[in-house]
Order: structure tokens, then sequence, then C-alpha cells
């Protein structure tokens, strides 16, 4: 029997250069995919931010809405009317001496000069 090595006739050797392109082009497939996740992963994250920041504008919207309701009952002249004769609000009334009535415009005169507004029944 003859014991001594010898190589195959028909071995296959292994193709380095294909294996490194197959690698190379698995390794570009998996990283645009890995970055195509990690986009829609930070889509998905900033339209839940919009979303609840749109919720919050709403709310407060709906708050403003309320307390300008709130600021109109409260300055009608009813609500105005009760708090007077409920004593929270003090009115004085004002006097006749206190008010100031102009006078219809007046035309220059000879001296071509004209005369300021002033309250004629005041200076009485």
């Amino acid at each position: 029997m003859n014991t001594a090595l010898t190589t195959p006739v028909n071995s296959n050797p292994i193709q380095i250069g294909k294996i490194i392109c197959v690698s190379t082009v698995v390794a570009i497939l998996l990283t645009v995919g890995l970055g195509f996740v990690y986009i829609k992963n930070q889509q998905f994250s900033i339209g839940e931010q919009i979303r609840q920041t749109e919720r919050k504008i709403h709310r407060v919207r709906a708050e403003n809405d309320v307390l300008l309701a709130k600021v109109t009952e409260m300055t009608s002249r009813s609500a105005l009317q009760e708090r007077v004769k409920s004593g929270y609000i003090a009115v004085v009334t004002i006097t006749g001496d206190k008010i100031a009535r102009l006078t219809p415009p007046v035309q220059a005169d000879e001296t071509s000069t004209l005369r300021t507004a002033f309250n004629e029944v005041g200076r009485q």
C-alpha cells in the first residue's frame, strides 16, 4: 500500500477575491439598512415631539380662550355695577369743575393769531 501524501488534482482553492467582494457588498448593505432604520427612528421620535408640541399649543389656546371669556365677563357693565354695589370698587362722582369742555375751534382773528382750546366756563 502506498501511504505517500499526494495532493488531489481536482481541488477547489479558496478564492479570496470573491470572498472580499461579497463581504464588502454585504457590509455596505448592512450599513445602508442600519442607516435607514436609524433615520426612520429619528423621524418617528421627531414626529412624536411635534405632536406633543401641537397638543400643548391647542391646550394653551383653549386656556387662553377661557381666560379671555372670563376677562370679558368680569369687565362687562353688569359685573362692574355689581362690584360697585358690593363695595369692591370705589367710585367717586365727577364734579362739573373737573370736566374739561373744549369750545369749537376758533378761526384766526384780524391779527392772524389762533387761540388755543380752553375751558371758557372754568376761567370765569
